[in-house]
């Protein structure tokens, strides 16, 4: 009840302010509908002793509107707003004319003075205005001192009609419409403290804002449509010559254009106006400094925030090589910003170099990637990563020696070469000193940023004149520094650089080879001690007519890492599910199947519905099917893999650990993984009667699996030794060439129709 008649400010968003007011009002009524319950009926009750029917009539009406009015204010408190003023006048009419006693009547003009408060409150200033202006009629019959207006044939007054309109008029004045008050008052306190938070918050952005301003790493002036400086950052301050502390005329130092010349070729392009600026116009400071307006935008204010960038001395350059006959050259064969050749004329120098080169001879061209760039960029900007790889070459080029080619092959990669005497490694002690000499930290604009790198070294060969291919081997060293991720030199190796090219070839041919059908399911057996085939596994098996047979040890990595893994899963299941119903259909007998999960796909948030819509597709159930995840895939996101194999097992799929041992399973972890089987990894295995400490671990995990209440199977059983070392310590069930090697599913079929 209460809350229905307060309303909470909270209830609504800050926009609506409404609240109060529909608040305030439904206080009004209910103490109004209230009031007239109590005085109504005490009133009625005596009108109808004396027989004075009109009484009720008029008591029932207003109790009527009132109730109307409450029921109102609910969904349309505009309308409630009406009624509640419509029965004050009534009320106030009514009294005056049917009230016999002049003296008492007169109580009832005085009713009429709240309406303008409470029209003020609910419908604004002019309705309040016209409703005082309304009842200076009735203040005037009351000025007259004249005969009150009177309903005919009042012969039997009621007796205590004079202590009914007090005690109408005493509760009215003192409770109903200072309860609305009182709930106004509140929301005005309210209000005052939401203000006063919000002035607060404004403060706080507003000195972030500041901070930004101050901080942008540009510099930056905010100006009106007359180009007057209403801000400016202090970087702005010092490269325009402004000085805003200093007393000066408003209109010449506090304008942009006063304090800087615009470079025109004549007087038609200068700019007068912040509308007549393009980004790319130059000007000239005080103290001579070039000038580019890099930007310029509109504000909400209709005021021009203008980016202004210091270029004199990139201007000098450019009007040097303007100077300069080779300049065309010179732009086309180096990078911009360090100034260092670039991949085209490093390519013509290494061939002019090792064609002038004695056989005797040969080039070392090393790699170098600074792989440190990317804190400069997200800790201070593009910038200063430009600022960074600026320092860098020059750091770089004062440590080669004379001689040494050194170019920016791209963004962040440099090379440079060291001759050498063929056949010797002797570059690479003095390329290692380059590489301990480079600083650890460069200074640029005030901050230190770490220096690290990635480096690579390619020889070139005997009689070999072709500078590209040199530069594409060390390409290819540098990606398996990369990739090594040690902080070693790599010299380019032609075994590692075929690994790198078959891995993207893989990359670029999976998807192609599951359009293609290329991918196909083979499936192994699992059996008892006894020998009895009790499930299978499928296998994904990939034979690319560019590629050959490719491993899924081979190619499974290169899908996780490029996300084609999804896909791949996707496949298997569809397959599994599509062969568990042909099974089904032929009424041979079908035994469960499982299937390997990625460490991604346990993630995935789509996982258990892809599961769900292939056995929904072929009507298979799901106890036909299980899936065996790796150690590895919980470490990653422990709780969500966790979460999603428990979804999986709650439908009813079999879970798994498969290659038990070699990841990083803990007690409390195997509690929480809702397993029924675990799998012991074959490298395990292939050590029994070799390895006691093998044989020692095997033991450890068939005990731990019965602590847990978990099958064991052992995978890669190969050996009659193997065979009885497994069952004498307890394990359940089999896998490996011992038994059956994996076959397609047709060998499958015959097999088990065999049996």
């Amino acid at each position: 009840m209460f809350q229905w008649l307060l309303l909470k400010e909270n209830a609504l968003s800050a926009a609506e302010n409404t609240v109060w007011k529909e608040s305030a009002l439904r206080i009004i009524l209910v103490s109004g509908l209230l009031l007239e319950c109590g005085i109504g009926l005490l009133s009625a009750i005596d009108a109808f002793k004396v027989g004075a029917y009109y009484i009720i009539a008029v008591v029932t009406g207003f109790f009527i509107a009132l109730v109307l009015g409450v029921l109102a204010s609910v969904r349309r408190p505009a309308i409630g707003s009406a009624i509640l003023i419509a029965t004050i006048y009534a009320a106030s009419f009514c009294m005056v004319y049917f009230i016999k006693d002049a003296d008492v009547a007169k109580y009832g003009i005085m009713f009429v003075y709240t309406a303008p408060l409470i029209g003020r409150i609910f419908f604004g200033s002019r309705l309040a205005l016209v409703l005082m202006t309304i009842n200076v009629f009735p203040f005037m019959l009351l000025l007259r001192n004249q005969p009150l207006p009177v309903y005919p044939g009042l012969d039997a007054p009621l007796a205590n009609a004079h202590a009914y309109i007090q005690s109408l008029l005493f509760l009215f004045f003192n409770i109903c419409v200072p309860l609305g008050v009182f709930r106004l008052l509140h929301a005005l306190d309210a209000s005052i403290r939401r203000h006063r938070a919000a002035s607060s918050e404004l403060e706080s952005s507003h000195a972030q804002y500041q901070e930004i301003f101050e901080n942008a790493g540009g510099a930056i002036v905010l100006c009106d449509a007359q180009g007057r400086i209403l801000k400016a950052n202090t970087l702005a301050d010092n490269l325009i010559g402004r000085a805003p502390g200093k007393s000066a005329p408003k209109d010449q130092d506090a304008n942009l254009f006063a304090l800087l010349g615009h470079k025109c070729r004549s007087d038609t392009e200068k700019a007068a106006a912040i509308l007549a600026l393009k980004r790319g116009q130059e000007y000239a400071s005080k103290d001579g400094r070039l000038i580019v307006i890099e930007n310029i935008s509109t504000t909400s204010e209709q005021h021009y925030i203008v980016l202004l960038r210091d270029i004199s001395q990139q201007r000098r350059i450019e009007e040097a090589l303007d100077r300069s006959k080779e300049r065309e050259t010179f732009l086309s064969n180096h990078d911009q910003l360090t100034q260092l050749p670039n991949r085209d004329l490093l390519h013509r120098q290494l061939e002019e170099h090792m064609q002038a080169m004695s056989p005797r001879r040969q080039l070392a061209l090393v790699v170098i990637r600074l792989d440190s760039i990317k804190y400069a960029n997200d800790a201070h900007g593009s910038a200063a990563g430009d600022a960074l790889i600026v320092a860098f070459a020059d750091a770089l080029r004062r440590l080669l020696p004379d001689g040494s080619l050194i170019a920016r092959l791209r963004s962040v990669v440099f090379s440079f070469t060291i001759e050498t005497s063929h056949a010797s490694r002797d570059a690479i002690p003095q390329i290692e000193h380059i590489r301990r000499s480079l600083p650890e930290e460069l200074l640029v604009g005030g901050q230190r940023h770490p220096v690290q790198v990635s480096m690579a070294i390619a020889f070139s060969r005997p009689g070999e004149t072709s500078g590209d291919e040199l530069i594409q081997r060390g390409k290819l060293a540098l990606d398996s520094a990369r990739r090594s991720g040690t902080q070693d030199i790599t010299v380019f190796d032609d075994e590692a650089a075929a690994l790198i090219r078959r891995r993207l070839n893989i990359e670029q041919s999976i998807l192609m080879a599951l359009r293609e059908n290329e991918l196909r399911l083979v499936y192994q057996p699992k059996v008892t001690q006894d020998g009895e085939i009790v499930g299978l596994e499928a296998l994904i098996r990939w034979r690319s007519p560019t590629l050959g047979d490719v491993s899924p040890a081979e190619f499974i990595p290169v899908a996780e890492t490029s996300g084609a893994i999804h896909f791949i899963t996707a496949f298997v299941v569809d397959k599994v599910c599509a062969y568990i119903r042909q099974t089904l259909d032929s009424e041979r007998r079908c035994l469960p199947i499982a299937i390997n999960l990625s460490a991604i796909d346990i993630v995935r948030a789509d996982l258990l519905d892809l599961v769900n819509a292939s056995c929904q597709k072929y009507g298979v159930s799901s106890d036909h099917l299980e899936f065996e995840i790796t150690e590895t895939g919980l470490v990653g996101n422990e709780n969500l893999a966790i979460s999603h194999l428990e979804a999986l097992n709650a439908k009813g799929y079999g879970i798994t650990i498969d290659d038990f041992g070699t990841g990083y399973s803990s007690l409390q972890k195997l509690s929480r993984f809702p397993t029924k089987s675990i799998k012991i990894d074959q490298s395990f295995v292939a050590q029994i009667g070799i390895s006691e400490k093998s044989e020692l671990i095997i033991r450890a995990v068939v005990s731990l699996a019965k602590i847990l209440s978990c099958t064991t199977v052992a995978e890669g059983v190969e050996t009659l030794v193997q065979e009885k070392f497994l069952k004498a310590i307890g394990c359940q069930f089999f896998q490996g060439f011992y038994y059956y090697p994996p076959m397609e599913f047709q060998q499958v079929n015959q097999l088990l129709k065999g049996r």
